[in-house]
């Protein structure tokens, strides 16, 4: 058997923890291939992405950073935005490449892109109407020129101004990844083409999808935004496409003799939820249960092959989610059924409540993890950073992974905490931070609240210190107790405070978080004791031009 350490970490998008039934024992199906991993490994059940939405927790999972340091301070970016992830920042890929990895991302990207774009957009081509998309079309475009602020919108029509002919400037493959193979974003997300590397293979040549999309209401889970098109995409077929691709590459990387990171981010089980027809009604309770299982199988095709080519035993396998189960999938139908994706949790993808970010972690690794183990230790998605590091005896600098903190301890069996806190956020980039079992929540509505007033007393409205849950007797954050409490208040606000001031969350030389254009408000911490002269020296060092 080959002694290298390889790493395959698949990232499930939108998978509840209640999906999984290693997770939950009344599940309505049974996930028999991820199970089996539980079963070969470790199960972690306390286990966050950093952010309760996709594009933010895939930037602190692939960087240990949390995402809200970053431009982005909330929602997603679309699929036609430029790369969020900064140009001289370190990221997991580039840490194992430079410790002699074969390197390759195949799926859902979604971190943006530098694509080349033309002086202006090419409705004439797409035959869209100039003056029907020009009046859609925001001020501001988010993930443009640096704009990711809240008050940014999107374009009527994804993609009417890259030049498709051209390569990406900045990507995947400057981050680190040998190899790339997949979709700007989601499946619902435009443009929809298929990228290998820096180039898209097939340019799109028309426009497709619905203008009116909705990703909270279930009465649109099966169509996709406005966007322009390749004639050889279909969300119905990206799925198994990448899935023959990521087995085409792992082949590959078997037959050499250097180590592998195979990062596979997946499409499912995001919208739209068109499982495919070998898998329809296979669960029982309907198209998503089916889907969720087109997705289990995907993981057994892979530990299949590992097992038979010996490969198995010394392959880190990560498992794990990006975040909570969404909405769109008619959760109280799913739960009229019987079947609860959120598994007793409080809420769902988007929002600060536990439903929002626990996920479904589980790792395996033979040589080091006994089987079956359960953690109830508190983890975070961007730990996998410093863990890997760790195992492989890798310095990381003081600019590099500054919220991650090595979990290696637990897969080597310590049953110590590893973390004294963790911190997440909302669709809107609301906070919370948990220490212990305490969790300070700092916003209003769950963090799904969009349409206060750009000002500083409707910020305060929305942003403030608002609710606090003992997780120890109360999961499923029923029990608000944030009068009864107001030391503990305090001293996590004087917590979160330090941590955004500092840059970090780890020891090390202190750190600085990018500001909030276009406007430069970063209103999400309105309530943090200095605010005003934080912001100031925030945007100070970042001017508006």
């Amino acid at each position: 058997m080959s002694k290298r350490k390889n790493i395959i970490l698949f990232f499930a998008d939108d998978l509840g923890i209640g999906d999984v039934s290693a997770f939950n024992s009344e599940a309505k199906f049974e996930t028999k291939n991820i199970d089996r991993l539980a079963e070969k490994g470790m199960r972690f059940t306390d286990s966050h992405a950093t952010s309760a939405v996709c594009t933010p927790s895939r930037y602190g999972l692939l960087t240990g950073r949390y995402n809200w340091r970053s431009k982005l301070k909330s929602y997603v970016i679309p699929g036609d935005a430029e790369s969020l992830i900064e140009k001289d920042r370190r990221t997991l890929a580039q840490l194992l490449k430079d410790h002699g990895y074969n390197t390759a991302a195949v799926g859902k990207w979604h971190l943006g892109l530098d694509w080349e774009l033309k002086e202006e957009k090419d409705y004439d081509y797409f035959g869209v109407s100039e003056e029907l998309a020009e009046d859609k079309n925001a001020e501001f475009q988010k993930g443009r020129f640096d704009n990711f602020g809240n008050n940014t919108g999107e374009a009527y029509v994804r993609g009417l101004d890259i030049d498709y002919s051209k390569p990406i400037k900045f990507g995947p493959n400057q981050l680190g990844f040998d190899y790339f193979y997949g979709t700007p974003a989601s499946l619902d997300q435009g443009p929809f083409v298929i990228i290998e590397n820096d180039r898209v293979l097939d340019p799109p040549v028309n426009v497709m999808g619905n203008a009116n999309i909705s990703r909270v209401a279930d009465n649109t889970q099966k169509t996709w935004e406005l966007g322009v098109a390749s004639p050889e995409v279909s969300p119905y077929h990206i799925p198994d496409q990448m899935q023959s691709k990521f087995m085409e590459i792992l082949e590959d990387f078997v037959e050499e003799k250097d180590p592998f990171f195979m990062y596979y981010p997946n499409h499912l089980v995001h919208g739209p939820i068109i499982p495919q027809e070998r898998f329809q009604g296979k669960s029982g309770i309907g198209d998503y249960g089916d889907f969720v299982l087109q997705l289990d199988s995907y993981v057994g095709e892979i530990v299949d092959y590992l097992e038979a080519r010996d490969e198995f035993d010394n392959t880190i396998f990560i498992f794990t989610s990006d975040n909570g189960v969404s909405s769109i999938v008619d959760l109280e139908e799913l739960r009229n059924k019987g079947h609860d994706s959120s598994n007793g949790l409080r809420g769902h993808k988007m929002h600060i409540w536990e439903g929002g970010h626990r996920e479904p972690t589980i790792v395996c690794y033979p040589e080091m993890i006994q089987g079956g183990q359960i953690s109830n230790h508190m983890i975070s998605h961007s730990d996998i950073f410093k863990t890997i590091a760790d195992l492989l005896d890798a310095n990381t600098a003081d600019d590099e992974a500054e919220d991650s903190i090595s979990n290696l301890s637990l897969w080597q069996g310590e049953d110590k905490p590893v973390r004294e806190d963790i911190i997440h956020s909302s669709i809107n980039g609301g906070f919370s931070i948990r220490r212990d079992f305490w969790k300070l929540i700092f916003v209003t509505d769950g963090g799904m609240s969009i349409d206060y007033e750009r000002n500083k007393e409707s910020y305060k409205e929305t942003f403030y210190p608002s609710e606090l849950y003992d997780l120890r007797d109360d999961i499923s954050e029923s029990h608000n107790v944030i009068e009864e409490h107001p030391e503990i208040v305090k001293t996590l606000s004087e917590s979160l405070t330090r941590y955004i001031k500092e840059g970090r969350s780890t020891e090390g030389v202190l750190q600085t978080n990018q500001p909030d254009k276009p406007t430069g408000d970063w209103e999400q911490i309105v309530w943090m004791d200095g605010y005003e002269e934080y912001i100031e020296q925030l945007n100070a060092q970042n001017p508006t031009e």
